[in-house]
């Protein structure tokens, strides 16, 4: 079993680097982000109409898969970022269970936080990411909700 102390430095030496995973993605996907929620607040104008003409629907259409490509888009972008996270992980996590259960407790719920309260990384409940950090495994899933 390793120094706490340098488990410690470790662990917060990744979060550090996660972090920095986390807001370079949060960048890569701002004009993804705000495209999104241009097309979602005009789509919401257009299905506020109490009656839509051809061209408004031909529009909802268009905005709706403008809105999938755009999704395929950040989801590839977080495939990048996982793949970067999943390679740090298993060069910085300890090989000794105990160390890693240390790890477990004081590294899972920070890094899920990271995701969770980026602001870039959201548009309001219609956009977000989910984390799930197995450390054990050494790997990390990230997982985009949107409702469209």
């Amino acid at each position: 079993m390793g120094n706490p102390k340098d488990e410690k430095k470790k662990m917060d030496s990744c979060k550090k680097d996660l972090q920095g995973v986390v807001k370079k993605l949060s960048q890569k996907i701002r004009s993804e982000r705000d495209e999104i929620q241009d097309l979602l607040d005009e789509r919401a104008t257009i299905e506020a109409k109490k009656e839509q003409t051809q061209e408004d629907k031909d529009r909802l259409k268009a905005i709706n898969t403008r809105l999938e490509v755009l999704f395929k888009k950040i989801m590839t972008e977080a495939t990048s970022s996982t793949k970067q996270i999943d390679l740090m992980l298993k060069k910085q996590l300890p090989s000794d269970k105990n160390d890693l259960k240390a790890w477990q407790k004081g590294f899972v719920g920070g890094a899920v936080d990271l995701f969770k309260n980026d602001p870039g990384l959201k548009i309001g409940n219609q956009l977000f990411f989910g984390a799930d950090v197995q450390v054990i495994k050494k790997k990390i899933t990230l997982k985009l909700t949107y409702k469209f």
